[in-house]
């Protein structure tokens, strides 16, 4: 890529480069996949503590939560294993979108989403790969450390052993902060290793080390950098989409008289399917930033008399509004992956000395070598060459004869 200067000055590329639809697309569809698997789970460990999905979806809406409710263990044990494929699936999706920023860097410009897709699907083992060897790295000091507890119950024997052993723990606490630190990075950095210099899962969680140990301060500054990005491009696509909102109803108000009520109830559909997350947005943003970024009123109170054509209609345009939701948020996802691709070639070349955006990656030179005609095609070339050659001699001949 060029003017890359590989410093902090190439983060604030990310927004522009993160537009693309490509990119855009993944990130909205994994959010889409993750907020279903967590929505089902999330539902049906409720559902079996005896709750109905009425009063669940009264209170929670699309963002339920099993906190606050009283419920059996076996419910709790199926919310927390979806949590778990919810991260698992954002993480895929951090890979894909990870590896078309990569390939746009590279200015492989013809990369589509379902190559994306098919690397991701092939690199999902590393993904998960990447935080088992984290916890096989991190179970030893804790399973040691209960075992230790429980011999320095023993008088003497063990109170004299554990003794001895303070210096020994001192440091195996120290080992353990790093790994867990690593593994912190690694949620974060594990995709984007794995989808710029294809490491498998033991792989990206050795380079997590390497870049934790080496690169701390500038992960650090890097990291509220793309913070500060991913919030600023979630605010300018929400408001850019609010505009759009405003202009629609402008041009069509005039000419469409149920346009109104339909919007209205709309709105009031998104703001009671989103339960206790309106109050924090409303909360957060205030009633400035709410009549910006948000909804300028609240509609859950309105009293709206409808046609039966109209509250269908309001439904779809409620699709659709939850659609350009997932995008807003899609669009930060994408900002803050690019930049870590971004952030991750710049910190690869201050601790290797080497150039990630010029390395030999498979995909490209798989479509370097299909571009290449192959030996077969390559002599039947030149066997045509040599018979067009003889046939025009013989010509020569026949014409001198």
């Amino acid at each position: 890529m060029d003017n890359f200067y590989f410093n902090y000055k190439d983060l604030f590329k990310a927004p522009r480069m993160a537009i693309g639809p490509q990119r855009i697309f993944l990130a909205t569809f994994g959010i889409i996949i993750a907020h279903l698997v967590y929505l089902i789970f999330t539902y049906f460990s409720i559902m079996l503590g005896g709750f109905s999905i009425g009063a669940i979806w009264s209170r929670f809406g699309l963002f339920p939560c099993t906190y606050g409710w009283s419920l059996p263990f076996y419910s709790y044990l199926l919310y927390w294993i979806g949590l778990l494929l919810t991260g698992y699936f954002l993480l895929l999706m951090n890979t894909a979108v990870s590896r078309a920023a990569y390939m746009h860097l590279r200015e492989n410009l013809f990369y589509t989403y379902r190559q994306a897709l098919t690397f991701t699907k092939n690199k999902a083992l590393s993904v998960a790969g990447t935080y088992i060897t984290f916890v096989v790295l991190i179970l030893p000091f804790i399973i040691g450390a209960i075992i230790m507890a429980l011999i320095g119950r023993i008088p003497w024997f063990g109170e004299l052993l554990n003794a001895f052993a303070t210096l020994p723990y001192i440091f195996a606490g120290m080992v353990l902060v790093f790994f867990t630190l690593s593994f912190f990075v690694s949620f974060f950095f594990g995709p984007v290793i794995i989808s710029t210099s294809e490491e498998d899962g033991f792989g990206a969680a050795v380079q997590s080390l390497h870049l934790t140990w080496g690169q701390p301060w500038r992960l650090i500054l890097y990291g509220i950098i793309i913070i500060a990005l991913e919030i600023f491009g979630i605010l300018f696509f929400a408001f850019t989409l609010k505009i759009g909102l405003i202009i629609y109803s402008v041009l069509f108000m005039p000419l469409m008289h149920s346009l109104a009520p339909m919007l209205n109830n709309a709105l009031r559909l998104v703001q009671l399917s989103l339960g206790s997350i309106h109050e924090w947005i409303v909360s957060l943003l205030g009633p400035t930033g709410s009549k910006l970024f948000y909804l300028k009123e609240n509609y859950a109170a309105l009293q709206l008399h409808l046609h039966l054509s109209t509250v269908v209609s309001s439904y779809v345009v409620y699709f659709f509004l939850l659609l350009a939701g997932y995008m807003t948020i899609g669009y930060g996802e994408a900002i803050a992956n690019t930049a870590m691709v971004i952030s991750y070639v710049i910190f690869d070349r201050k601790l290797t000395d080497t150039n990630l955006l010029t390395r030999k990656d498979s995909e490209i030179e798989e479509d370097n070598e299909s571009e290449e005609p192959s030996k077969d095609d390559t002599k039947d070339l030149g066997d045509n060459a040599d018979l067009q050659e003889d046939s025009k001699t013989n010509n020569k001949k026949q014409n001198n004869e």
